[in-house]
């Protein structure tokens, strides 16, 4: 069994791997008093042939008790089984070894997260942050393999910029920024600045490629490597300061940006990451027991949206990746040169 404590926000208790959750938080000396917010346990479910009350949809069988949907999947020679348990309170998610198989439990694990977080009061946003000259924190919202892990360890020394997160970051509707510090996708073509480096140059030489490159895409394999942040690196917890949205194609342009149009766009880099519609069983819960995931969404606006009342926010558009961490460090003046 796992225990995470995520900033003492969000627990979680589960007997999985739950990729999307950094090892940065697991807990080692779990007290008796741990209560977690989300269980999510891979365990061997009754059988449910006889159970009364349950309803035929599709290719599965779904019966209510209590706070919890149960759905069992009509596999034949596999027990392909689900229960969604108390979505607005303490959360379990249990399920079969085959339904682990066959179903995507990492991806409703990341939604439920970002749910449990937004009825917390706080945002899980898809965008990089580091802290700067001591808890500033600057956050970095793009879309996917627009530069951002680029642009954040390039500009990671350990002092005056320290890492935060590169993929996700935690905030509160007071401007309080919270470290996600997973291991960090690395490609070939990746500028990694003076901190961390590349484990293999032979990936680089690789990637050089077309060849090369073509044949791994059909072979689903890419040259990406996951690297760990010293902790020496990282700094837990700061205030935003600046906000860096980095869209990238066109002319070389940096645009002073309002507080809404800057939450608009981390919406729309969070939804196309975060997508709680992409989960059929989440939606079905919601359809069934009248759980409301949309108001969740207005919520999660309100908390972007005052977490960004005091913070000055960018727009910076380049075609080449090189250039954010100087433009960034324009904005910021002597201070961090």
């Amino acid at each position: 069994m796992k225990f995470y404590s995520i900033h003492d926000i969000v627990k979680v208790k589960t007997n999985i791997n739950i990729e999307m959750i950094p090892d940065y938080f697991l807990v080692d000396d779990v007290r008796k008093d741990f209560a977690p917010d989300i269980e999510v346990i891979q365990e061997n479910l009754k059988s449910s042939r006889h159970i009364e009350g349950r309803t035929r949809c599709g290719v599965f069988f779904y019966w209510k008790d209590g706070s919890a949907l149960h759905i069992d999947y009509n596999v034949p020679f596999f027990k392909v089984k689900l229960i969604i348990d108390d979505l607005p309170g303490q959360t379990r998610i249990r399920f079969t070894k085959a339904f682990r198989k066959f179903g995507n439990i990492n991806l409703l694990c990341k939604i439920v997260l970002l749910l449990k977080f937004i009825q917390k009061g706080y945002a899980l946003i898809h965008s990089g942050s580091l802290s700067y000259l001591g808890r500033k924190c600057i956050l970095f919202p793009a879309m996917r393999d627009t530069g951002k892990t680029s642009t954040i360890l390039s500009l990671l020394d350990g002092k005056k910029f320290k890492f935060m997160s590169d993929d996700l970051t935690i905030i509160s509707k007071n401007g309080d920024v919270y470290s996600y510090p997973k291991d960090v996708g690395i490609s070939p073509y990746t500028l990694t600045g003076k901190m961390i480096s590349h484990s293999s140059k032979v990936k680089i030489k690789l990637a050089k490629s077309p060849v090369v490159t073509f044949l791994l895409g059909r072979f689903n394999k890419d040259l990406c490597e996951r690297v760990s942040i010293p902790t020496g690196l990282i700094e837990d917890r700061g205030s935003i300061e600046k906000v860096f949205i980095l869209t990238g194609g066109g002319r070389e342009d940096i645009r002073e940006i309002d507080s809404h149009t800057a939450t608009r766009k981390i919406l729309a880099t969070t939804a196309e990451l975060l997508d709680p519609f992409r989960v059929y069983s989440l939606n079905f819960y919601s359809y069934i027991f009248d759980f409301d995931i949309l108001e969740l969404f207005n919520k999660e606006k309100e908390i972007i949206e005052e977490a960004l009342n005091n913070a000055e926010c960018f727009e910076l558009r380049a075609n080449n990746v090189k250039k954010y961490p100087e433009m960034i460090r324009k904005i910021l003046g002597e201070t961090c040169l």
